[in-house]
């Protein structure tokens, strides 16, 4: 139970939070707001042509963002040698294709995109994880105000939670006995974590390999990237096929004509897990806070 400090603290904190989003909305979103999934105009689930992750609808996307020149080049993330990944730039189809399929990393990509920025780049596309999403906007709306002509497309993923890679090597040799840094892919889907090594699938519960999780995860509660203008995802979608959320005129021009199969997406997943993330980020929240009082309390004692 929450003192009343705490209690203002967080009810201070929530509407600093709801009034950022709030300018973020206004200013790039367009569509109805709905508690749990955020602003949107379009959801649905579908399957490109593209041999990539779940139906390949992030790449398919960068791909023809890039040959009709709505962007000149993207921040993707790419597996590096073993299980690691790092932000670099694609400027062709083929840079995209190679950074295909999903990396359950925390790699930071908005410092290459200041880079961009700073170099003068007029149109980049941006995929990433819901805090990164954030702070792409934050940037977004700096060149807003310098009247830039730059313009930043951004693809958000849906994300519970990314982890540590070193930490996520020992949970995985330890519960299933393999060596994650030989993984041909991974994934997440209806809460396991699958490996795929010579022709084998292992695989485990997420839930199981709560410490490799980064600590930062616990305390975000944007679960489908609520201010992307773009949310992919393969929740709410069967398998071989990921959920579309649109939240942007942006977001729907990149998506006209694009060559996909649509069905319908189960929203009650996403926002279940929605819910589930909110949950989790306010009780981490409360709880830092807490310990945060109780321990400036003790040092008042003390003196």
């Amino acid at each position: 139970m929450a003192d009343d400090r705490t209690e203002k603290t967080i009810e201070k904190y929530r509407n600093y939070k709801a009034q950022d989003e709030a300018k973020i909305e206004q200013e790039f979103l367009k569509g109805t707001k709905n508690e749990n999934l955020g602003v949107y105009c379009d959801i649905f689930s579908a399957k490109s042509g593209v041999d990539g992750q779940d139906g390949g609808i992030v790449t398919a996307l960068l791909v023809k963002g890039i040959k009709e020149g709505i962007f000149d080049l993207a921040i993707v993330v790419q597996r590096k040698e073993g299980y690691n990944a790092e932000a670099v730039v694609a400027e062709n189809v083929n840079d995209v294709m190679a950074a295909r399929g999903t990396k359950y990393l925390r790699v930071r990509v908005t410092p290459k995109l200041r880079e961009l920025v700073d170099q003068g780049k007029k149109k980049i596309a941006i995929v990433c994880t819901p805090c990164e999403v954030r702070a792409a906007r934050k940037i977004q709306q700096t060149l807003k105000r310098n009247s830039s002509n730059q313009e930043v497309t951004i693809l958000g993923l849906f994300c519970f939670e990314a982890f540590n890679g070193a930490k996520l090597k020992e949970e995985i040799k330890t519960r299933l006995g393999v060596d994650i840094d030989k993984a041909e892919k991974t994934q997440i889907r209806k809460g396991k974590f699958i490996m795929h090594l010579k022709g084998k699938e292992y695989s485990c519960k997420v839930r199981d390999l709560g410490k490799a999780v980064e600590k930062g995860c616990h305390y975000c509660d944007d679960f489908s990237a609520q201010l992307a203008d773009i949310s992919v995802g393969s929740v709410g979608s069967q398998s071989g096929y990921s959920t579309v959320i649109v939240r942007s005129e942006a977001g729907k021009k990149l998506l006209e004509n694009l060559d996909i199969a649509k069905e319908d997406a189960e929203k009650e997943e996403i926002i279940k897990l929605s819910r589930l993330k909110k949950q989790r980020a306010e009780k981490s929240f409360v709880s830092r806070l807490q310990s945060t009082t109780t321990k400036n309390q003790k040092r008042i004692d003390i003196t």
